[in-house]
């Protein structure tokens, strides 16, 4: 977007918000609100007692409504829920293999499968995605995929700030979060909405409608359709590298930029839900909802340099006297690029291919494949392909589909009940295109298919709540107990044999094919090229599988389930009036790794009519999903600025047994909470609620762990399976990781690790009726999140237990002002977001290293100062403040236009400090830790039609 078109935008909604201020109240005085009526919603979560609202309940929920989640510029729903929780963080994910495609997001602190999902009260499955490089706080993480839920089909959020596994199961320990959907049985909505980015006029398109229909004459059918398109954004700079192979003549390197930082292209993204039920009559309800989405994502991928990709473009090494003899000097070694004798290749003895060396990473020496091909037929070298090098593109498709059915009723004794049967299936298709295999040689793909995931699970619920009169109570005894039955399954399914297998160029130089010493290499500067002695020198031995993401092999692929069942009961009453009292349990068996119980006991005061305390305490845990437990593959990942292979490998992996993985284990966790609510007014409310959160055994992904020069005689296991004349990467290979021998490091998922948070959170609204000039709701949130790692093993890198401390900004703040006046509507949201860390990851800070020699890194000590001359440092940055606005008109009660600014004054965050000694490094322009995304402003257009 031109400068001009973005200070119109920004100068057309601040005047239009002045405007709803200040407008004529003669004009609007007839259809002024004539009063103010607060209206609690009775909410789901958090007790099983009937007619509770979010500040009755012993503990705190937030509701958000259907136009808190529609009026905002995003269409995801994570950044909705960021939005408008300022415990809830979601930051984006460039360059982030399967986190690219399903954003990973943290509530008070913990990770993505800590927050448990319900739909209209039910269990929603996870998504099939699991975020290896997802943040070191949702690292590892496999939760749900909340960007298939369409706002238009929500009727209310209500969001649980309090651990509930006692009440709930697995995975409520950071908090409950449950979706309720609209159950209107008339009426039509039709949205349409586009917006653009300020800067690069990066657009993002909706459409959406939503319509009720009855079903007989007792019944209902509500069902939403939504469409999305978001275009790619780019906040990139060049690389240096690529730079300096421009400047020096190689003018095929990928221009205005070798690789793409921004948020990933979203197409053909689908989402249909619906809602239904029928009373059967006065007692009795069946009822049924679910889901079918679908979404197609590419994102970008790391540039891979024709000078100096190992296995790619480079491979081996040789060193030469001033004569140009071949000698052994490592120290003065010059890399050399992978050459291919096709006419020899499977075999051994002497290539006629000359080797050629390479000037390393950000220099062109003029050296064009396609020419040494025709000069030496049968020699094949991939700079003949990709002369500026290439970046691939990663990406897949996500489909999710669920259904529930279950009756629910009374029986003329008081007891309710509800049973049900739910099945979720979310299935993760990967793609890489524009890479290539390179054991394939010139036979090589360019698009790979990579294979899949597939998570499916089956929940049998039976649950009853009975009154039952006590007379030494102040009200009846809810008695509320009920079973669940829940299978789970995760599924790995294969690639296609050219994104995994190891090609024919894969083992040239194990099978004895050496250069004949023939060496294009200009040794005596004299602008000829000379024949140098290399002794048998080994031809390249070629990386193997799909470069930066090899597809799923035979030894990865499988199937893996578990079932589990479990009873809870759930007690709630008032001991006198004005003090409820609950107290919960949950007994859990996991045919896996055993069974856990958990209990909870929460309790209410109201000391005045206008003053409430509340608190609770209880148990909580984590079970491991399967895919954690089972998954296997190899990414590309980069480390201080340097590009690696990692291989992601089950936790009783035998290598991953040698650095202390084991089976995993539950994580279980110790919640207390403590709170107040005061009316100070009619219409001035203020909660406050304090909490703590002792976790052990948690589990996440082990930091980079690097294995490329260890000595597999250190490792007994290692040999027993391989024995002692191959590398610890080519063992891993051997034992089914494709591609391993590549492997600089590995990581896998422990539970050795653990933590304690604290926090607070502040929540007070306000409505004023300014009579004629209308009425405004004033909202503000506040949180604190402290997290310290009490114990972290050895495996666990600094820059993870850094950031589990770090990464999240400690404090923020949600502001917002909706006003109404008449047929106009305004709203202004400021958030601030406090200073936050992306850690280095290094193992050279010397807090870390014990007396004994041991490493501890939780002792590290942060070291904020930029200093490119030391070890290293780590990258700190200050708070920040973001606005949003928008303000709407409607016509005839019906039509509705809304203009509207996501980030209004177009903050992009700070620059990546990595930056700041002029180098570019990978060519990221923003930081991308930042926690409100590095995209900047977002102008957009709303309208939209209700037919009723």
């Amino acid at each position: 977007m031109n400068e001009s078109r973005d200070s119109l935008v920004r100068f057309a909604l601040i005047g239009a918000l002045l405007f709803s201020a200040v407008a004529a109240p003669s004009a609007m005085a007839a259809a002024a609100n004539a009063g103010i009526e607060p209206i609690e919603e009775v909410v789901v979560v958090g007790s099983r007692r009937a007619a509770r609202s979010g500040t009755q309940t012993a503990v705190p929920v937030d509701v958000l409504t259907a136009e808190d989640m529609n009026n905002q510029g995003s269409s995801d729903m994570d950044d909705m829920l960021r939005n408008l929780l300022p415990s809830y963080n979601v930051t984006r994910q460039p360059i982030s293999d399967a986190a690219t495609l399903t954003r990973p997001a943290n509530m008070r602190g913990l990770s993505p499968d800590n927050i448990l999902i319900l739909v209209n009260g039910k269990r929603r499955h996870r998504a099939s995605v699991i975020a290896e490089l997802g943040g070191s706080l949702a690292a590892g993480s496999q939760g749900p995929d909340l960007s298939m839920m369409p706002a238009l089909a929500i009727e209310r959020v209500e969001v649980l700030r309090d651990g509930a596994s006692a009440q709930y199961g697995s995975d409520a320990i950071a908090g409950v979060i449950n979706y309720v959907l609209k159950d209107n049985p008339t009426g039509l909505t039709v949205e349409g909405k586009y917006g653009e980015t300020y800067e690069e006029s990066e657009s993002t398109k909706l459409l959406a409608a939503n319509i009720g229909m009855p079903l007989g004459e007792n019944g209902f059918a509500n069902a939403t359709l939504q469409w999305t398109d978001t275009e790619p954004t780019s906040r990139s700079l060049q690389r240096s590298d690529a730079a300096g192979l421009i400047a020096t003549g190689n003018d095929a390197v990928r221009q205005p930029y070798a690789q793409i930082w921004g948020a990933p292209e979203v197409k053909d993204d689908w989402a249909f839900f619906f809602n239904s039920g029928i009373e059967l009559n006065d007692n009795q309800e069946i009822y049924a909802f679910g889901n079918y989405g679908t979404r197609k994502v590419d994102g970008g991928f790391f540039f891979r340099n024709p000078n100096n990709r190992s296995g790619v473009f480079t491979s081996g090494a040789a060193a030469w006297d001033e004569n140009g003899n071949g000698i052994n000097d490592d120290d003065n070694e010059i890399s050399l690029r992978a050459i291919m004798d096709t006419a020899m290749v499977g075999q051994g003895g002497l290539s006629n291919c000359p080797a050629v060396p390479t000037p390393g990473g950000s220099t062109y020496d003029g050296f064009n494949g396609s020419a040494y091909q025709q000069a030496n037929p049968g020699c094949f070298i991939f700079n003949s392909w990709d002369e500026g090098g290439f970046t691939p593109q990663f990406g897949g498709k996500i489909q999710d589909i669920s259904a529930l059915v279950g009756i629910k009723g009374n029986l003329d004794n008081g007891l309710e009940y509800d049973v049900s049967i739910s099945l979720g299936q979310n299935w993760s298709e990967y793609a890489i295109n524009n890479t290539l295999n390179p054991s394939f040689g010139p036979s090589s793909p360019r698009d790979f298919n990579l294979g899949e995931y597939l998570q499916l699970e089956q929940n049998y619920n039976i649950d009853m709540v009975y009154p039952l009169k006590v007379d030494f109570l102040a009200s009846d005894l809810n008695v509320a107990f009920g079973g669940e039955y829940r299978v789970e399954q995760f599924e790995i399914n294969q690639g296609p044999e050219a994104s995994w297998k190891a090609g024919p160029y894969a083992f040239q130089g194990s099978n004895g094919l050496t250069y004949d010493g023939n060496v294009l290499y200009d040794v005596n500067d004299d602008g000829t090229n000379d024949l140098v002695f290399t002794d048998g020198l080994a031809l390249a031995g070629m990386s193997i599988g799909a470069n930066g993401f090899a597809g799923f092999s035979p030894a990865q692929v499988g199937s893996w389930d578990r079932a589990n069942w479990a009873f809870y009961t759930d007690l709630e009453a008032d001991i006198v009036e004005n003090w409820t009292v609950g107290i919960a349990g949950r007994y859990e068996s996991y045919d896996d790794f055993g069974s856990t119980v958990n209990g909870k006991i929460s309790t209410r005061w109201q000391m005045t009519p206008n003053i409430a305390f509340r608190g609770s305490a209880g148990t909580g845990f984590r079970a491991p999903t399967p895919g954690q437990s089972n998954v296997t593959k190899v990414s590309t990942i980069t480390v201080n600025g340097v590009l690696q292979q990692r291989g992601q490998i089950p936790p009783d992996n035998p290598l991953a047994q040698v650095f202390g993985g084991e089976a995993l284990k539950e994580e279980t966790a110790y919640n207390v909470g403590w709170g107040m609510v005061w009316d100070v007014t009619d219409t001035l409310n203020l909660t406050i609620d304090g909490y703590w959160i002792e976790m052990k055994d948690r589990i996440s992904q082990t930091g980079t762990i690097d294995i490329g020069d260890e000595d597999i005689n250190d490792y007994p296991r290692l040999v027993d399976q391989c024995g002692t004349a191959i590398s610890v990467p080519q063992c891993l290979q051997d034992i089914g990781v494709p591609g391993a021998a590549d492997l600089s490091s590995i990581s896998f998922y422990t539970n050795d690790f653990g933590t304690t948070t604290t926090g607070v959170d502040i929540v007070g609204t306000y409505v004023h009726d300014w009579d004629r000039y209308g009425i405004t709701n004033f909202t503000a949130a506040w949180n604190y999140t402290k997290t310290k790692v009490d114990k972290a093993g050895e495996e666990v890198s600094r820059e993870r237990v850094a950031e589990l401390e770090h990464y999240n900004p400690r404090n923020r703040g949600i502001f917002t002002i909706n006003h109404l006046l008449g047929d106009f509507r305004a709203m202004v949201r400021v958030s601030y977001y406090d200073e936050w860390v992306n850690a280095a990851d290094t193992s050279d800070d010397p807090n870390t290293i014990q007396p004994d020699g041991s490493v501890n890194n939780k002792d590290y000590k942060l070291d904020c100062t930029v200093d490119f001359n030391a070890p290293y440092f780590d990258k700190c940055y200050g708070d920040e403040w973001i606005v949003d606005a928008e303000v709407g008109y409607t016509l005839n009660e019906r039509y509705t236009v809304t203009l509207g600014a996501q980030n209004l004054l177009n903050q992009s965050g700070p620059k990546d400090k990595d930056n700041d000694d002029g180098s570019i490094g990978s060519g990221n322009k923003y930081d991308t830790s930042t926690p409100f995304g590095f995209d900047g402003g977002l102008w957009y257009v709303r309208l939209r039609a209700d037919f009723n």
